[in-house]
């Protein structure tokens, strides 16, 4: 604590003195602005404020022509983008989450995006040295191709940690939900309110599903929706379930309370699934950085003995 007093108190004194060099520095010019606002009464604060009016209009008129621009761009792409790959985007973007709120065309705009601006970057950087030109443009190329695939990488790993908290989370969740049911609430009403104590993908899920039912939609048909919007076995057989107690109208405490045991025993043998395939994963590893290592160390003076023998 006492360390910390002195780097702050350090701090505020050379900052005092760096303000006192400052105003010594520019002393006179101090003085004749103060002076010129004073006899010729100018209105500092107001010019302050006409600068950042302009400013601010002349950023408004950037944006509205770049919105145009990238506008045109984005129509472009929308029609040489076919029907089947806006439905592959669309479902990829939704089992992610939808980041950046970003519809197909958005994320292929972004995409093509990053890699002109790669290829220029590189294309300025080596244009003006020493490397041939043919050469330039193919490594221009290459590094703007990786950029327009880090975007749906990034995606797919978006996806997948996505995948993995529902699956961490199913249990618990479906624990309140029971909760819920027995202590006489009903299946809509418990899953609201667990949805609104818990954050997460899983609740989302759940959310709009709820809302879909608000728009119209049947309990079976926005369950159904809810099983294709989330590409994890686990939870789609937890939906298929719940569908058919519905249908058969079987009591949604039981078959919740089973499917939690269930949850359960499947995140234990999954467990001890990812234990067993631990010591294969482990090999190559070792063979790259550990057995050298040892054979150094226990063949490495028995060579050098050998070499002075001979």
């Amino acid at each position: 604590m006492i360390t910390l007093y002195f780097f702050m108190f350090t701090a505020l004194f050379f900052m005092i003195i760096f303000g006192a060099v400052l105003t010594k520095l520019f002393q006179k010019q101090i003085i004749i602005n103060s002076r010129t606002e004073y006899y010729f009464d100018i209105d500092v604060a107001k010019i302050k404020r006409e600068k950042k009016a302009k400013k601010n209009r002349d950023r408004g008129k950037n944006l509205v022509i770049m919105k145009k621009y990238t506008d045109k761009a984005k129509a472009v792409i929308d029609e040489r983008t076919s029907k089947t790959r806006k439905k592959e985007l669309e479902q990829r973007l939704r089992e992610a989450g939808y980041p950046l709120k970003l519809s197909p065309i958005d994320f292929r705009f972004l995409q093509f995006l990053i890699g002109a601006f790669l290829f220029f970057a590189i294309f300025l950087l080596l244009g003006k040295t020493e490397t041939s030109f043919f050469s330039v443009i193919v490594l221009a190329g290459v590094v703007a191709l990786l950029g327009m695939y880090y975007p749906s990488f990034y995606i797919s790993k978006i996806t997948k940690k996505r995948r993995q908290e529902i699956q961490k989370k199913m249990p618990d969740f479906f624990d309140m939900v029971n909760l819920s049911i027995e202590a006489g609430m009903g299946l809509d009403a418990s899953l609201l309110k667990v949805c609104q104590q818990t954050k997460g993908p899983l609740s989302e899920e759940f959310m709009q599903a709820l809302d879909d039912m608000k728009l119209g939609k049947s309990r079976r048909e926005a369950f159904a929706d809810l099983r294709k919007r989330v590409p994890v076995h686990q939870f789609q057989s937890i939906i298929t379930l719940l569908i058919q107690a519905d249908m058969l109208g079987v009591g949604m405490a039981k078959v919740i309370r089973s499917l939690t045991e269930r949850i359960r025993e499947q995140r234990t043998q999954l467990a001890r699934e990812q234990a067993m395939k631990a010591p294969v994963k482990m090999v190559f590893p070792m063979m790259l950085f550990i057995f050298p290592a040892m054979f150094i160390v226990l063949l490495g003076p028995l060579i050098i003995y050998m070499l002075d023998m001979l």
